[in-house]
């Protein structure tokens, strides 16, 4: 399992946070977004553990699907 190279660290966005994960043969890291992005009214059901893609897709609703190839087609493995 490897991130995918197009991952977005480095982009500070609005209330939100870096988590990593432990027990993984790599570092696997997402955004954790805060209130402003999940909560209130017109944010419900909006996902709080998220990726961002540096290639412009832009927000991936999930942590797991740039890991593989299986979960995104335009997925390129990090050196």
């Amino acid at each position: 399992m490897r991130p995918c190279k197009h991952l977005d660290y480095e982009t500070k966005y609005t209330d939100c946070k870096i988590v990593e994960l432990e027990g993984f043969d790599c570092p696997v890291r997402y955004w954790e977004r805060g209130p402003i992005w999940t909560e209130g009214p017109g944010n419900e059901g909006n996902p709080k553990k998220v990726q961002f893609c540096g290639k412009g897709r832009g927000r991936i609703n999930g942590i797991f699907q740039c890991y593989s190839q299986s979960g995104m087609g335009c997925y390129e493995a990090a050196p």
